[in-house]
């Protein structure tokens, strides 16, 4: 009975831990750079970008990414895509000229770092 007692507070410490944190269209207007993606939470294994994205009060957001690889197809990448906040979440175009949405929810945000999962991806943010 005793160790039931103590699962259940702790039960609940951990579902707290990864609650999503709720966004408002101020909390991220402005360029975000992003240091890095991740298929894990914690930014193990993780792949360094060299892109930004700015969000724009019209409700668009323009991402660019630098490649410095000689045999890449161009140097510079830019995109403009349509978002909106609902329900304290980033949804936005998954590619430029397409329908589809995606939803990204921010698992981690202060005032100048910010910690975006998309789909599968976690992306790793600064201002």
């Amino acid at each position: 009975m005793q160790s039931k007692m103590l699962f259940i507070p702790l039960m609940f410490i951990s579902f707290s831990s990864i609650a999503d944190v709720p966004l408002t269209q101020a909390d991220i207007l402005g360029t975000w750079k992003i240091d890095k993606e991740s298929l894990q939470s914690d930014g193990s294994k993780s792949r360094s970008l060299n892109s930004t994205w700015t969000f724009k009060n019209d409700g668009t957001m323009e991402g660019i990414s630098q490649d410095s690889d000689a045999h890449a197809r161009a140097e510079t990448l830019r995109a403009t895509l349509n978002y909106s906040i609902e329900d304290g979440k980033v949804v936005k175009q998954a590619a430029p000229g397409r329908s589809k949405m995606e939803t990204c929810a921010a698992v981690e945000k202060d005032s100048n770092k910010m910690v975006l999962k998309c789909q599968s991806l976690y992306f790793f943010m600064s201002k």
